[in-house]
């Protein structure tokens, strides 16, 4: 991986960290990691990333593992959303 595309992915995972998620298309990963195939190693180095990420941030809540959710708006923005797996919280409906 070229370093810009590390300093690239680095920043996206710390952004995680100050907004709770982020997104990454799949053509990034296809240039990051210089793949054409998005296989169980590209998920792996995710993973462990994010984990010497989190093993040094300095946070007072847990941050779970990397997980990984495909768009749903994949013909319009394909990729990833990413977050820690103990990171997100329902969100109530107002009570009527």
């Amino acid at each position: 991986m070229e370093r810009r595309h590390d300093d690239e992915l680095t920043a996206r995972l710390e952004e995680i960290l100050t907004r709770g998620c982020t997104f990454i298309s799949w053509n990034e990963l296809y240039v990051w990691y210089d793949v054409q195939k998005i296989a169980a190693k590209t998920y792996r180095d995710l993973s462990d990333r994010w984990d010497e990420l989190t093993a040094r941030a300095d946070t007072d809540r847990p941050l779970g593992k990397l997980s990984f959710v495909q768009s749903p708006m994949g013909r319009v923005t394909p990729g990833l959303f990413l977050f820690g797996s103990e990171m997100p919280s329902l969100v109530s409906p107002a009570a009527e």
